[in-house]
């Protein structure tokens, strides 16, 4: 037979009843000596004082200060102001440009791919040509970027790029 039916059985009620009255005071026993342990004193504490785990008073100091002091070292002050960013050197300004000389001019180049290309080609054109110098061999560098000039003009390649009918019109074919 279990303790749990040794001690429910309902023909041994008194047994029950002492079972449960056992248990009882030990629980508040058990409670009532955690708070006596709590407070050693009935007294409030006075306003001020704390105590540590064990229930001993810490003294406070009187001046509020901090745990760390730091100082930072002094900085020098100078009398010259020296900002930080450069003041910008105003750009002289650029006599505005013709629209014939905007269309010869390759400072600017249109957002086209053929544009882009073109000034690409050219810019390859006329290193070979200055790095060879004036020889005959490179008769040819010297004719194809003639006729790449006339096609970037044609093409306004300078200004806003081509129309949809000048590239049939300005490419050149061989």
């Amino acid at each position: 037979m279990s303790l749990l039916t040794k001690y429910t059985c309902p023909n041994k009620p008194a047994k029950m009843a002492m079972f449960s009255l056992l248990i009882f005071t030990t629980v508040t026993s058990f409670f009532c000596q955690a708070e006596s342990d709590k407070a050693d004193t009935g007294a409030p504490l006075p306003l001020g004082v704390v105590l540590d785990s064990e229930g001993n008073p810490i003294s406070l100091p009187k001046q509020n200060r901090s745990a760390l002091e730091f100082r930072s070292p002094e900085v020098k002050k100078t009398d010259k102001y020296s900002p930080l960013v450069q003041p910008r050197k105003k750009k002289p300004r650029t006599k505005k440009l013709s629209r014939k000389q905007q269309l010869t001019s390759r400072s600017h180049v249109a957002n086209d791919p053929s544009c882009r290309w073109l000034n690409s080609r050219m810019n390859k054109l006329e290193e070979s040509l200055a790095s060879a110098g004036n020889s005959s061999a490179n008769s040819y560098h010297k004719k194809e970027l003639v006729i790449r000039n006339k096609e970037w003009k044609c093409m306004k390649c300078g200004v806003e790029g081509p129309e949809q009918k000048d590239y049939d019109r300005c490419q050149y074919r061989r």
